[in-house]
């Protein structure tokens, strides 16, 4: 005949000062725990008697219960129990994404920001660019642009810069162009009258141009004409339409080949030249 434990004979613990009953002295970590309902991702902690010259790192525990000394039991551990023993448990803390603003370090504990946040919590005016630094072109982050930090990302933000000075005839290529300013630092520029080579139809057209904030240091990239163009055989090749300034353009995906634009060295006619050649290859 099988005789249960009596309780009485049972070894009671205290964890987080609640009181717990063990039929058996020999428990782990883990078991503990599970006998507990505490989380196993939870660090648990035993009180041991203190001795005023043993140093070790603190934990979390002694932190939130000073005057005690404890030992962190890990799952796997074997523990011997002892009546009136006491264990405390805490939650390992959850540390945000930490990233770089201007030089500054900053923590997020969501790191599902915008760029508007993260100007607001680095006091960065609105109208400033906010860029993320890349190993190549650092990418131009806009109020509305949605992202999920990274722990050691970097950002730095300039004043908007203005162009509107720096463009005339002789830079566009062009007598009649208009520039349109937007709120995140980049500038469009239509020209007018743009004439195409004779495969395309229309022969004139509407070129748009669009001008980084960092420009002429950072390069611009593809470009979009309206109305749209068609050859004999149909769309240019790489491209597409797209919505800009309220209006569907043709966006030709063309980019300057690695090293083609040398910062302090080019400039908007370079980039011109480079439209050109597209056009050029006539399909």
């Amino acid at each position: 005949m099988i005789h249960q434990q009596n309780h009485q004979d049972a070894i009671q613990v205290f964890v987080n000062q609640e009181r717990h009953a063990f039929d058996l002295p020999e428990q782990t970590g883990r078991t503990i725990k599970e006998r507990t309902h505490v989380p196993l991702d939870h660090v648990l902690c035993m009180e041991v008697e203190r001795h005023h010259h043993h140093h070790h790192e603190e934990c979390e525990c002694e932190r939130k219960h000073p005057g005690a000394e404890l030992r962190v039991i890990d799952n796997d551990q074997g523990v011997i129990l002892q009546n009136g023993q006491h264990f405390w448990t805490h939650a390992i803390a959850a540390r945000g994404v930490v990233v770089t603003i201007n030089r500054k370090e900053y923590e997020f504990a969501d790191p599902h920001q915008s760029g508007r946040s993260l100007k607001e919590r680095a006091g960065i005016p609105l109208a400033d660019v906010l860029f993320l630094d890349r190993p190549h072109e650092d990418e131009v982050i806009t109020d509305d642009t949605k992202l999920t930090l990274k722990m050691g990302e970097c950002f730095h933000s300039a004043p908007p810069a203005n162009y509107g000075h720096q463009l005339d005839p002789a830079t566009v290529g062009a007598e009649r162009f208009d520039t349109h300013p937007q709120p995140d630092g980049w500038t469009f520029v239509v020209i007018q009258d743009y004439a195409v080579p004779d495969t395309f139809s229309p022969g004139l057209v509407r070129l748009l141009v669009k001008l980084p904030p960092m420009f002429p240091d950072a390069a611009p990239d593809m470009f979009w004409v309206n109305p749209q163009v068609r050859t004999p055989a149909g769309a240019p090749q790489g491209t597409s339409v797209e919505s800009v300034l309220g209006e569907q353009w043709q966006r030709f995906s063309w980019h300057l080949l690695p090293g083609a634009w040398q910062p302090g060295a080019s400039n908007l006619r370079d980039f011109m030249r480079c439209i050109r050649a597209r056009f050029e290859k006539r399909n």
